[in-house]
């Protein structure tokens, strides 16, 4: 009997969908909506689109990303649930939800989303925000329903108000302890924002040099006004106006 030959995927439509995944896990996306986004605008200014998970050559932190969006329902509907249990059960979801990671070699980057208290910290920031500014936190009816649709971004948009409010806490504290949950936070708020999370590559159109943007500076509403930005091997991170910034996918 004669079989037809096995014609293995060209390469270049392999490297294509290993691009559209990594972008749909940075974006937080689906697959065809990443595919627009790399065909439309394959490099873009960190004025526009969103980075929630940026790429990255530590394999076993997006090893943990995949992992999450191959959850079956019933653990999504879990962690939906979680994330809407504030303070504790939100602190600890974000938590998981962003775990630690390391800047590139050459870039001069340390740690990033790391710290063993960041559920403790990021619970006494929504506690302080619950006494001070009650009318921040959602109502338990929203909460609930958010987290019936298994979405945890759905719970992301009813918290939003109390997120930002919690990661605006944080610009008079500077203590390295609490870097971790800024990361946190900053990620988080992207999705319901649009910009771009601390770990994302970008190109400085100013001198042309290449960095790693560490955090973000937030407005009272809308996606970052302000980027802090490692340049590569330097001491000390710059700010950036996002117009000035020029991202880099994949990494660069």
């Amino acid at each position: 009997m004669i079989t037809k030959p096995h014609h293995r995927q060209p390469a270049a439509n392999r490297a294509r969908k290993r691009a559209i995944r990594a972008q749909a896990a940075r974006a937080g996306v689906p697959y065809s909506v990443a595919a627009r986004q790399l065909d439309s605008a394959p490099d873009a200014l960190a004025s526009t689109g969103r980075t929630v998970y940026p790429a990255s050559t530590d394999t076993h932190r997006q090893w943990l990303v995949d992992s999450r969006e191959r959850r079956p329902f019933a653990v999504r509907l879990q962690d939906a649930r979680r994330a809407a249990d504030l303070p504790l059960g939100r602190a600890g979801h974000l938590a998981d939800r962003f775990p630690p990671t390391r800047g590139e070699a050459g870039t001069g980057v340390g740690m990033l989303y790391h710290g063993a208290r960041r559920q403790e910290a990021l619970a006494a920031l929504y506690s302080v925000i619950a006494a001070e500014t009650p009318g921040l936190v959602p109502s338990a009816g929203d909460l609930a329903w958010a987290a019936e649709s298994a979405e945890e971004t759905a719970v992301d948009l009813v918290c939003a108000d109390l997120d930002r409010a919690a990661r605006l806490l944080l610009d008079d504290d500077r203590t390295t302890e609490r870097d971790g949950v800024r990361h946190v936070l900053d990620a988080v708020l992207v999705i319901a924002d649009d910009g771009h999370a601390p770990g994302t590559r970008v190109r400085m159109l100013d001198g042309g040099r290449t960095g790693t943007i560490v955090s973000a500076v937030w407005g009272v509403s809308g996606p970052p006004i302000l980027y802090r930005v490692h340049p590569d091997a330097a001491p000390r991170a710059v700010v950036a106006d996002p117009r000035r910034l020029m991202l880099l996918h994949p990494l660069t």
